[in-house]
């Protein structure tokens, strides 16, 4: 039987999230990570659904990748907007 965890301390989401628990604290002060507060201790506990939203390290090159693909070539509309009369000064640049 797999029991698949739903929520999760400070240090299991560094963990799961492979950052350090500063970096937690800091994804909540920003709101960026929604965090939870149980106890008279106020334990912060965080959601997986949530955790999964975070951006991983190395997603932002992945997304700066695809931009860099963005062409006249593979999009027309693309082609389109680039290539008119308006803007052919800019070509010459």
């Amino acid at each position: 039987m797999v029991i698949t965890k739903e929520w999760f301390t400070v240090e299991e989401a560094a963990q799961y999230l492979c950052v350090s628990k500063r970096t937690i604290y800091k994804l909540t002060k920003e709101g960026r990570l929604p965090a939870f507060r149980i106890s008279r201790e106020r334990h912060r506990r965080f959601r997986k659904e949530d955790l999964d939203r975070v951006p991983r390290p190395g997603d932002e090159a992945k997304t700066l990748e695809a931009f860099l693909k963005l062409t006249a070539k593979v999009d027309p509309v693309l082609a389109e907007i680039w290539d008119n009369e308006r803007d052919a000064a800019y070509d010459r640049v």
